[in-house]
C-alpha cells in the first residue's frame, strides 16, 4: 500500500462515533439477502476448491463508514496489511469490504479477478487466513517491522500520557 492509502486510512474525519451509528440502527437489524449481495458486489469463486492466486486487492469504502462500521479494517490497513506484499488497497466510496483475488496487479477497470469474496462480516484473523490459503502470503520480515513500529508507537503514546 502507498503512503497516501495509509494516510487516508489513518485520517479521522469528523464523523459520528461508531456507538452513535450503532445506536441509530433499527433494533430488528435488516440484513441484505446474500443473493442480492452476490449480484451487487459481483462475488464469485472458481469451481476448483483449491484455487490460488498471487495478488489480492481489498476493495473498501473510505471516510466515515471506514472509521465506524469497519474500524477493524481501518486499523488493519494502517498496520498489518502492509505485511502482505501481494495485497493492495483500493478505496471505493460506499463499498463493503471485498477481497478481489487476481493473477497480477495490472488489469482493466472492469476486471473482476479470479475471485471476489465478501469479507465484511469476517474478523481480521479470518481475512489473513483466507489470504494465506489462497496464495497471498504474509512476509515475515515485513510483519516483524510492522510489529516493531506498533510497539514503538504504543511506547511513545504511553510516555506522552505519563508527561
Amino acid at each position: 500500500s502507498s503512503e497516501g492509502e495509509v494516510a487516508a486510512a489513518g485520517s479521522d474525519e469528523s464523523c459520528e462515533s461508531g456507538d452513535a451509528v450503532a445506536a441509530a440502527k433499527p433494533s430488528g437489524g435488516y440484513k441484505i439477502p446474500q443473493h442480492v449481495l452476490v449480484s451487487f458486489l459481483k462475488l464469485h469463486e472458481p469451481a476448483d476448491p483449491e484455487w490460488k492466486t498471487t495478488h489480492a486487492s481489498l476493495i473498501v469504502t473510505d471516510g466515515c463508514p471506514l472509521n465506524n462500521m469497519y474500524r477493524r479494517f481501518k486499523n488493519w490497513i494502517r498496520d498489518d496489511a502492509r505485511a502482505f506484499p501481494g495485497l493492495s488497497i483500493e478505496y471505493t466510496p460506499g463499498m463493503d469490504p471485498v477481497l478481489q483475488f487476481q493473477d497480477g496487479t495490472e488489469h482493466p477497470k472492469e476486471y473482476l479477478g479470479v475471485a471476489r469474496v465478501d469479507v465484511s462480516e469476517m474478523e481480521i484473523g479470518d481475512v489473513e487466513a483466507l489470504l494465506a490459503k489462497r496464495g497471498v502470503a504474509k512476509d515475515p520480515e515485513l510483519a516483524a517491522k510492522v510489529e516493531a513500529e506498533r510497539k514503538e508507537r504504543e511506547e511513545r503514546a504511553t510516555a506522552e500520557a505519563a508527561e
